[in-house]
């Protein structure tokens, strides 16, 4: 096994208003907001939705590369990502899980791989990507004040 190389990411948030905050990722700059209804000014996309939408973004970039890897262009690929959670764990409410407690991938549309080798196809990009194998495998958080 060769050596381990990690590149390093990095987020920098700063708190807004309310619960709006910008994040800035390398010359990229995002607004995570939460609906009115929950007090939010509905400026942007909650959290959960931009970790949803990140987990759909890292499958789409493993499957560009899985694809090409096999031969094939990749020319069409939807996902719909959508996630249970129950919000009365966020809120402190004792026994309910404060993280999502399942997790779909739908893949809506695909062009540009055979019938034959979809199943397949799937396995492999889940298996490959970062994002997903973050969430099935877990990873250690560390907040330091």
């Amino acid at each position: 096994m060769g050596r381990e190389i990690l590149n390093t990411y990095k987020a920098e948030l700063t708190k807004k208003t309310g619960f709006r905050s910008e994040v800035n990722m390398r010359d990229f700059s995002i607004t995570i907001d939460e609906p009115k209804r929950v007090g939010g000014t509905d400026t942007g996309p909650s959290p959960v939705e931009v970790f949803l939408g990140s987990l759909g973004a890292c499958l789409d970039f493993t499957a560009t590369i899985v694809a090409k890897e096999m031969g094939y262009d990749l020319k069409e690929f939807k996902l719909e990502i959508e996630g249970d959670l129950d919000p009365r764990g966020v809120m402190g409410k004792e026994g309910i899980p404060v993280g999502f407690q399942s997790i779909r991938v739908n893949v809506k549309e695909i062009e540009g791989i055979p019938e034959d080798e979809l199943s397949s196809f799937l396995k492999t990009i889940q298996s490959r990507c970062p994002v997903d194998n973050t969430i099935e495998n877990g990873v250690d958080v560390v907040l330091r004040g």
